[in-house]
């Protein structure tokens, strides 16, 4: 199954760009690198700015820096500037993510030290080798809470990378600027000017132990379908409502809740049926039970939620997301996999061909 990446890290994949335009020799850059690091200073001085505005928010950045495609990243990523004026191995850069908020914390630093161990952890399968936390301050915007984590870590080509996120939670969303300077062009009063230029228009929610609104659960899906399925599968409408309907039972985390997820079965409908047209079933609950060929646990987006990869009696493949902790299930275990089917795709296997398998948005998972 391929490795769950969430929306920061995708954001990562963004700061761990490389300049494609990049022509001339390892000495001539080393060259150039120097004299960058001696003009730094003087050159944040002069630094002009033009001012970029999205959909409920705005942001400057160096007005030579110019606009990266985005149609093809995940949703979240609203806007991404680079420097392609050099002929560097790396391109300074920024971006701009808002993206759903499944736990509702309006905590920081909560999601900073989520981001630090999705790095150090998996860094180096996006490209993100040696990350290492340099600091975390709280630097509220406004009224809200938020702050900067900023960190270093190297690059494919060798260079050190200095990484900033300035990070803004509400109840339902996080925000999230992000901006990659290589280390000998960094300049700090440079990327304060950015962070502090950020204003946000859209109205913002940041009030504690509040309960997430009934959409979470979709939103939750809706968010992770993609990424899960490598952008070949989405979230349809009518699963969307579904889940939006029935946010109650994701997890169903109480013995009545339990009973009534069970009790939504259609125990007529087997993983058959799914292969031969899932449409059928986006407003039905299934139960499938097989092997566990493998299950993960990640904890990036602020609670913790697992995938869990499973093989029925049958041969036939579900890969269940499930927002909650598995416990001790393993790899290898039996369980038995309650919830709603999303969407078929496909994944590569350690044999070089594709699995078909059925996405599913786990109530529950029981080991057997």
């Amino acid at each position: 199954m391929k490795k769950l990446i969430t929306i920061l890290a995708l954001t990562a994949l963004l700061s761990a760009c490389g300049n494609s335009e990049t022509t001339k020799t390892v000495d001539t850059q080393t060259s150039e690198t120097t004299n960058g690091t001696e003009n730094v200073s003087a050159e944040s001085k002069a630094t002009k700015y033009t001012t970029y505005s999205g959909e409920g928010f705005t942001f400057s950045y160096p007005d030579h820096w110019k606009s990266v495609d985005t149609s093809q990243m995940n949703e979240a990523v609203k806007a991404a500037f680079s420097d392609q004026s050099t002929s560097a191995q790396f391109a300074d850069n920024i971006n701009f993510t808002i993206e759903a908020n499944p736990s509702g914390s309006i905590d920081p630093e909560e999601f900073a030290n989520n981001v630090v161990d999705y790095y150090t952890q998996n860094g180096a399968s996006i490209g993100i080798s040696n990350y290492k936390k340099i600091s975390y301050t709280n630097k509220p915007y406004k009224d809200y809470n938020a702050g900067v984590l900023e960190g270093n870590y190297t690059h494919s080509s060798g260079t050190d990378i200095v990484l900033v996120q300035y990070m803004l939670p509400t109840n339902s969303q996080l925000y999230t600027m992000t901006i990659t300077y290589a280390k000998d062009s960094y300049n700090q009063d440079t990327a304060n000017e950015i962070l502090n230029s950020l204003s946000i228009s859209a109205p913002l929610e940041q009030t504690a132990g509040s309960t997430v609104a009934e959409s979470t659960a979709a939103d939750f899906f809706n968010d992770l379908t993609p990424l899960i399925t490598s952008n070949t599968a989405v979230l349809d409408q009518t699963s969307y409502d579904f889940f939006a309907n029935n946010s109650d039972l994701f997890p169903a985390n109480t013995a009545d809740l339990r009973k009534k997820a069970k009790g939504l079965v259609d125990s007529k409908v087997t993983t058959r049926h799914l292969n031969k047209n899932v449409a059928n079933y986006f407003e039905d609950f299934v139960n499938v039970s097989g092997q566990v060929i493998q299950v993960e646990e990640d904890n990036s987006l602020g609670s913790t939620f697992s995938i869990v990869l499973v093989m029925d009696d049958n041969g036939n493949y579900i890969t269940a997301i499930y927002p909650s902790t598995t416990g001790d299930l393993l790899d290898g275990d039996y369980a038995t996999v309650i919830g709603a089917p999303i969407a078929n795709y496909s994944f590569q296997n350690v044999g070089g061909g594709f699995t078909n398998s059925t996405l599913i948005g786990a109530s529950l998972v029981i080991a057997e």
